[in-house]
């Protein structure tokens, strides 16, 4: 992925995470992905990603066309990205958890540590509403 203009992941639902959200901001390739709850906690709009409304074919060809046409802002974005798939790496992640556990089971924190309130906050949103089967 490193060496793609963007990387596009037009999912309708179902996506809990954006695992390969972050792989394609690892990478350091711009994004365009649709604006699912599991997508948005990982590749936030406007600053590591552009989001667009899930179905939605004109609005996603837009901005796949906004992107492509503004090198500027796909690298705004794709070195946001990868700043921010920094913080959920598995040593990022594993510290966070160390600390966790060392101020549950001691009362106090590791001098230098990164608070635990400082881990990446998810916004909580309600799921894209499905249609009965």
């Amino acid at each position: 992925m490193r060496g793609a203009d963007l990387f596009c992941a037009p999912s309708l639902h179902g996506e809990s995470f954006g695992v390969v959200l972050l792989e394609a901001m690892a990478a350091g390739t711009a994004l365009v992905a649709s604006d699912l709850a599991g997508y948005a906690n990982v590749a936030r709009q406007g600053r590591e990603a552009l989001l667009t409304r899930p179905g939605d074919l004109d609005a996603l060809a837009g901005t796949l066309q906004r992107l492509l046409a503004d090198p500027s802002l796909a690298r705004s974005l794709a070195a946001a990205g990868e700043a921010r798939a920094e913080t959920f790496s598995m040593d990022a992640l594993a510290a966070r958890y160390l600390e966790l556990y060392r101020r549950v089971t001691t009362g106090r924190r590791r001098p230098g540590a990164v608070p635990v309130t400082e881990l990446p906050q998810f916004e909580r949103r309600s799921p894209v509403p499905r249609k009965p089967r």
